[in-house]
């Protein structure tokens, strides 16, 4: 007997705060399964933003399923630079990476050999910067999250072994 991990997403509703003029969207859908192993892209949609000249900084965190503090994965910043957090800095060899499809619409993050490790929450917060008199001051936040879960299936074997036994009766 074989023992596997697949693993789920579950789409939370989107948390807006404070002047929630822009609407941030994570997908994948609810519930997608994903083999221990393989790798994922979350996607995280920005809508509805307030100015077109206004300035997005984007920030994927991660809350372990285990509990303990929110930690940064990546942002993207106002002059478009990506930023690694310790967190995705802490692996030996590269486990995320933060891709812009649509700058100031579509920011990706792929998580690469997913592993028990990778269970927990992971957001995609939004705040949207405005210049007002020579200075750059946020205007509107929001936030949206998706969790990740670790399920144990057992598979059975991929070979049997069948034995057989045969008789002749004859003249």
């Amino acid at each position: 007997m074989f023992l596997s991990a697949v693993w789920t997403l579950i789409l939370t509703a989107p948390i807006h705060y404070v002047c929630s003029a822009i609407n941030v969207t994570v997908t994948p859908s609810p519930f997608t399964v994903v083999a221990e192993g393989e790798n994922i892209t979350l996607s995280c949609q920005v809508t509805q933003r307030r100015r077109s000249a206004s300035l997005p900084v984007v920030r994927w965190m991660f809350q372990p399923e285990s509990g303990g503090e929110e930690l940064l994965v990546a942002r993207v910043n106002m002059q478009r630079a990506k930023f690694y957090g310790n967190y995705t800095k802490s692996f030996s060899k590269p486990k995320m990476k933060l891709t812009v499809v649509k700058q100031g619409k579509i920011y990706n993050l792929l998580i690469m050999d997913i592993s028990e490790q990778d269970r927990g929450l992971y957001s995609c917060r939004v705040q949207e910067f405005k210049q007002h008199r020579e200075r750059w001051k946020a205007s509107t936040n929001s936030s949206a999250s998706t969790q990740l879960r670790g399920l144990f299936v057992s598979f059975p074997p991929q070979h049997y072994v069948l034995s057989l036994k045969c008789f002749y009766h004859g003249a």
